[in-house]
């Protein structure tokens, strides 16, 4: 899983957190990101952590209807 930080350019007291991971499916694997807003890392990736089964029902909801960015899904959590 990678993670990457970038700024939120409005001054507010959160960061935008981007986890990568892939998820296995008939035909391989399949790159899914997930982007957390959070006020620091350690908040973002227990954020991660403790919805991660409805992350991964997103994501292969998302594989099953068929995705047209490039064959990668993109989720986006408060």
């Amino acid at each position: 899983m990678r993670r990457d930080h970038q700024p939120i350019e409005n001054g507010s007291d959160t960061t935008d957190y981007t986890f990568h991971f892939q998820i296995s499916n008939g035909r391989g694997r399949q790159a899914c990101s997930v982007k957390v807003q959070a006020p620091n890392i350690q908040d973002a990736t227990m954020f991660f952590r403790q919805n991660w089964a409805t992350i991964e029902l997103m994501a292969r909801d998302g594989l099953a209807g068929g995705c047209r960015d490039s064959g990668r899904i993109k989720l986006i959590a408060p």
